[in-house]
């Protein structure tokens, strides 16, 4: 998180956030969602994903991946994508899940860079979008495992909720954030425009 009176240039030095061109991105965003694939399928050692939820779990993303841009394309659905300078390090996806309602979901951060606060940054970006797309509220699930992601979603104002959709690992975790709020640890700013990067 940044600290207070700190930029996020100062914070984040060498790093961008911009959302997705899918005229010129689509292959770039497949290769990053077969990445997070991977690191998923990867979780069967260790004992996260069983061997059988885990075929459920992937064969969603193959289908998302298959169909990009799918529910992540206009005029209801965002891809912001974020750079170690010119590298693809991370990126994190919108789309409607209801009316009024929309979901984060791949928010996956390449193992070299974790640990430098790109969820949060990318978890930010994503529900300033959804307020410029009219969204009232936002949901999120996680894995129980997956420790830094569910503090920032907290401190970000995420609440516990339970389960809104059927999801293949046990134990998993549910957050609703409402847009309107204003009081929560990490207020988001503007979301990039398209081909706008944001240091």
């Amino acid at each position: 998180m940044a600290v207070p009176g700190q930029s996020e240039s100062e914070t984040h030095p060498n790093t961008t956030l911009r959302r997705v061109n899918w005229s010129q991105d689509l292959e770039t965003v497949r290769r990053l969602l077969r990445d997070y694939r991977q690191w998923l399928a990867d979780h069967v050692v260790a004992g996260v994903v069983t061997n059988s939820t885990l075929p459920v779990g992937l064969d969603m993303i193959d289908k998302e991946i298959a169909d990009l841009p799918g529910v992540y394309g206009p005029p209801r659905g965002e891809v912001i994508l974020a750079f170690d300078r010119k590298a693809l390090v991370a990126c994190g996806a919108l789309h409607e899940l209801a009316p009024r309602i929309g979901e984060i979901r791949r928010v996956y951060v390449r193992a070299d860079h974790r640990g430098r606060g790109f969820g949060p940054r990318l978890t930010g970006a994503l529900i300033a979008r959804a307020r410029e797309l009219e969204y009232e509220r936002l949901r999120v699930d996680t894995l129980p495992t997956m420790a830094a992601a569910i503090q920032f979603y907290q401190e970000m104002g995420f609440r516990p909720i339970p389960a809104y959709w059927p999801h293949p690992v046990r134990g998993a975790l549910f957050f609703d954030y409402d847009i309107s709020n204003r009081g929560s640890t990490e207020k988001p700013g503007r979301a990039p425009t398209p081909g706008e990067t944001r240091k």
